[in-house]
């Protein structure tokens, strides 16, 4: 028999029974597994459980899962089941009843994102719920469990069409502008109204203007967007992981409000700053920061960590602070109440509660908004201070460990981008507050991080390389463009022209981050022409990357990347030893990145086979994948710029299939590199060398070659030891495009030692 059903209530009308997402309580849930395709198996994670499987055939049922069920609360008349389904899996739900097992409704098709598939319960008792998977496509894949629930469905309707209605005027909160008066801010945060003056005359200055147009125009484009209609329980979000259906598609508050009222104070345009001050109000007026029910469920502290409580304190502070002299008395207090009961608080106990946000981007990524709130209250409720100067120790502790000694991270340049996008806001509110320059406030390895910047920045000024859970191809929101302010002398202002926004262009960081205000208001009021800072040679030993750019002739370039990590490293893939290749500014053997983490097919992209790596081949067919590195990973080498040699220890992350394993490059003169494998098997077997490009290859299979060309260049892969060559697409890259993937294989044996060479042609 089950255990007694204990149920989570998301609201009066909707409970969960199983709640695959909370890793405290789903380890004890009574299900099993039935499992039909290699490595058919499940992990509970701490946002969901996952199926996972290694490989399958198109058509395959590769798998179920059964719940023990006990009796359910007879108002309930509907299942809700919030799983996430790649576009090539299908699933089947059936209930056990006295009768045996019978379909609950049609198979539901993936569709790439989370669903809530919602089914009549019918005729009880139900003693069990099954879900069986089948697939469309072959390989491998990953399917998350987040809860399985019940729902009383004319309540529902009923608590749906109850929701909050408010209007535009907000009558007693924001000040008709006739009565505004004086621009007055509340603290000062970044710069107060004695600074406007200065900021206006440069956003005349050619670089700012183009970058102030482009925030502008998105400002403007919110005018059409009434955000009282997207009020509810919980904020409007973007990010579909722990999103329930019906509140989806709003259109999320954090940046346009920000963009509102910097244009509006710039431009003396009372109709922007009044639209800003309508945000600010709906912030006020929604009863919890956070992104929905499943952080709030009675009897579980599962929750996504104050992400969005930060992101809502950080704009209601900057939008407190700025349009101040247009808000009354009332609108003033409640402002203050809400960023302490609905964001400081949050925030503070994710602080004291997870020590481990102090080891990664999270910890000083939250401080961003306790200093911001902190001090914005502080004026009226001056006992903040003490809660000031604690989220500075704790941002100052954070990045001591966020930032390794080599100034680089192990998190990759994506997240390097957004953390201190965050933290630099933070520190010159605080250095502004304490009348300290913003230097004297900085993260001591911070100024150790241009060589990071360096090494790990791509051949196009202003673009990144993709190592780890890297969305986006160039740099991102505003830290370059402050960072060359503080360190003139650095790499910094060589891009950073080429990060803002009018050459950057949108990303999907839009969506929460607020870009492009920080930058303006703290950058240089000018910056010279973007250039090329990839080293000749360089090489992080703390991080774990290793870099070599070489010129086979005047402005044509070839750029080879190694790649390593820390130990138990945050945010990365599982493809240490992985190789890429850049010619001129085109990269050539791509690293894919990630996609959006709403998106099921980011967790199959950190999979060893999808990077330039070699991959011993299991029984079944599938690819041995790397764990986790638990020791570092860091590869060394010497170059100039002629020669490279570059080397890599690979006998930890390949220690279940292979007792010795490593990665040479070796290169006497820019054109030509070999890359050499080294691995002794447990086993005998064969093992198959990846590679990856966004053009085909054309193969010689009898010379065992095969040859890319893209505009400028032929590039040519020799592989006298290969005894088949084959490619196809597979999946896709972090823009979303189809990908070749090219597959050398040895033939089974138990050591190897496979010398595939390489050659660049210009032309």
């Amino acid at each position: 028999m089950p255990p007694p059903l204990f149920l989570l209530e998301l609201n009066p009308a909707e409970s969960i029974f199983a709640p695959f997402h909370d890793e405290r309580i789903a380890t004890r849930l009574p299900f099993n597994l039935e499992g039909r395709a290699p490595g058919f198996r499940h992990a509970h994670f701490w946002d969901s459980t996952k199926l996972i499987w290694d490989n399958a055939a198109a058509g395959d049922t590769v798998g179920a899962i059964t719940l023990e069920l006990a009796e359910l609360p007879p108002r309930f008349d509907q299942f809700i089941f919030c799983v996430v389904l790649p576009a090539e899996v299908t699933v089947q739900f059936s209930a056990r009843r006295p009768g045996g097992w019978q379909p609950l409704g049609d198979p539901i098709v993936g569709k790439g994102a989370r669903s809530e598939i919602t089914r009549e319960i019918g005729a009880r008792p139900v003693s069990a719920l099954r879900a069986s998977f089948s697939v469309t496509a072959a390989g491998p894949a990953m399917v998350g469990l987040h809860w399985w629930g019940v729902a009383e469905s004319a309540l529902v309707r009923s608590l749906v069409a109850a929701r909050p209605q408010y209007d535009a005027n907000w009558d007693g909160l924001i000040l008709p502008p006739e009565q505004w008066g004086e621009v007055k801010f509340a603290r000062g945060l970044l710069f107060d109204a004695a600074d406007l003056p200065r900021l206006r005359a440069k956003a005349e200055r050619p670089v700012w203007k183009a970058h102030l147009a482009k925030i502008e125009e998105r400002a403007r484009e919110t005018l059409g967007h009434r955000p009282e209609a997207d009020i509810d329980e919980y904020l409007p979000w973007s990010d579909y992981r722990y999103l329930r259906t019906r509140e989806q598609g709003r259109a999320t508050w954090n940046a346009e409000p920000v963009l509102c009222a910097l244009i509006g104070l710039l431009r003396n345009d009372p109709v922007l700053i009044r639209h800003a001050l309508r945000y600010l109000m709906c912030f006020v007026h929604t009863r919890t920061w956070c992104q929905s029910a499943e952080s709030r469920a009675r009897g579980s502290t599962w929750d996504q960590r104050c992400f969005l409580e930060e992101m809502a304190t950080t704009t209601c502070s900057l939008l407190y602070d700025w349009l101040y002299f247009a808000l009354t008395d009332r609108a003033r207090d409640l402002v203050r109440t809400a960023i302490w009961d609905k964001g400081l608080s949050v925030l503070q106990r994710d602080m004291v509660k997870w020590e481990y946000v102090y080891t990664m981007n999270q910890g000083p990524w939250f401080c961003r908004a306790r200093i911001l709130g902190g001090l914005a209250l502080e004026p009226a409720w001056p006992r903040t201070r003490p809660y000031v100067e604690q989220a500075f120790k704790d941002m100052q502790e954070g990045m001591e460990h966020y930032l390794m000694p080599d100034g680089g991270v192990d998190e990759g340049v994506g997240y390097f981008s957004v953390t201190l996008q965050a933290v630099l806001p933070g520190l010159l509110a605080y250095a502004r507050a304490s009348g300290r320059p913003l230097r004297d406030v900085l993260p001591s390895r911070l100024a150790l991080s241009g060589k990071f910047v360096a090494v790990m920045s791509a051949m196009s000024p202003g673009g990144v390389l993709m190592d780890g859970d890297n969305s986006n191809d160039r740099f991102t929101g505003d830290t370059i463009a402050i960072l060359a302010g503080l360190f003139p002398d650095d790499v910094y202002p060589r891009i950073a022209q080429a990060t803002l926004l009018q050459l950057r262009g949108a990303t999907y960081y839009r969506q929460y981050m607020i870009d492009g205000p920080f930058a303006f208001i703290a950058a240089p009021d000018d910056l010279p022409a973007p250039e090329c800072i990839v080293p000749t040679f360089g090489a992080l030993p703390h991080t774990g990357q290793l870099t070599s750019r070489r010129e086979v002739a005047p402005g044509r370039s070839v750029r080879l990347h190694l790649s390593g990590c820390k130990a138990r490293a945050s945010h990365t893939h599982f493809d240490k030893g992985a190789f890429t290749l850049e010619l001129d500014a085109t990269p050539v053997l791509i690293d894919r990145g990630v996609v959006r983490y709403d998106d099921p097919r980011t967790h199959t992209l950190k999979r060893s086979e999808l990077h330039n790596t070699v991959t011993p081949v299991l029984p079944d067919g599938s690819y041995a994948q790397q764990p986790l590195p638990e020791v570092a990973m860091i590869p060394e080498g010497e170059g100039d710029a002629r020669r490279l040699r570059a080397r890599i220890n690979l006998d930890h992350v390949w220690r279940a299939v292979a007792a010795t394993a490593g990665r040479e490059i070796a290169s006497d003169s820019p054109p030509t590199f070999t890359v050499t494998d080294r691995l002794t098997l447990l086993k005998s077997g064969p093992v198959v060398f990846h590679l990856h490009a966004r053009e085909q290859w054309k193969i010689d299979a009898a010379a065992k070659r095969a040859t890319l060309e893209i505009p400028g260049w032929r590039l040519t892969l020799e592989v006298p030891w290969a005894s088949e060559l084959r490619q196809f697409q597979d999946g896709i890259d972090h823009r979303y495009e189809p990908v070749w993937h090219l597959e050398c294989v040895a033939a089974p044996a138990k050591e190897f030692a496979l010398a595939s060479r390489f050659t660049c042609e210009a032309l």
